[in-house]
């Protein structure tokens, strides 16, 4: 379909205005989650971030990392029936309501335990006790640290940071703890996914 030139000025203007609207209420970002293009956009300190994000892609080698983890995780947490996974499409509010988000993330895989599900049409405000981050190449370590300091000071009880390169996956816990996962070992959900265990390398094949 071509757009005439008045119709993608007229596009512009709308999203432009939805970007420039504060606070950022949920009804706004539900909007802006529906631009082609803006879909991965979090919001930190009451402002959106991503925006200068040129490198976001979900290639192939992310797509497969977190379909192995999703069907891993998955069937053992329905299994048990221990809580409710979440793929990387999913907001959580970590700080804010719906009237003025503050802090807003799309963990890649996040978990919730079963006694703090609240099913919503909406975002789910509060964290996740699981927080799942495929790491990318492109991404700069000050964000990294910055993303994860976040989620712990917010309360995710664990935080995986995947790293396909070195096929490791470091496990963080709100203690500033941490321990690191190769290929040849077998990771466990501790107190969070208990009974949970995983060879690591099977992620990555």
């Amino acid at each position: 379909m071509i757009h005439s030139p008045t119709d993608v000025q007229k596009e512009v203007r709308e999203i432009v205005g939805l970007l420039m609207q504060r606070p950022i209420t949920e009804a706004i970002a539900m909007r802006v989650e529906q631009i082609e293009g803006f879909e991965h956009l979090e919001v930190e300190s009451g402002e959106w971030v991503g925006l200068e994000d040129d490198e976001y892609r979900g290639g192939e080698e992310h797509g497969r990392i977190e379909f192995r983890l999703l069907l891993r995780l998955g069937s053992f947490i329905e299994q048990h029936r221990l809580g409710m996974l979440y793929p990387g499409d999913t907001n959580f509010v970590l700080e804010g309501e719906a009237s003025s988000i503050q802090t807003k993330r799309r963990p890649d895989i996040a978990f919730v335990a079963a006694d703090r599900l609240k099913k919503t049409r909406g975002y789910i405000y509060g964290a996740p006790d699981l927080a799942i981050e495929i790491i990318s190449p492109s991404e700069r370590p000050h964000d990294i640290r910055g993303k994860l300091s976040e989620y712990l000071s917010f309360g995710v009880r664990q935080v995986w940071q995947v790293y396909p390169e070195s096929r490791e996956i470091i496990v963080h816990l709100p203690d500033d703890t941490s321990r690191t996962y190769r290929a040849g070992d077998t990771l466990t959900g501790s107190d969070v996914l208990p009974r949970f265990e995983m060879v690591v390398g099977e992620v990555f094949e």
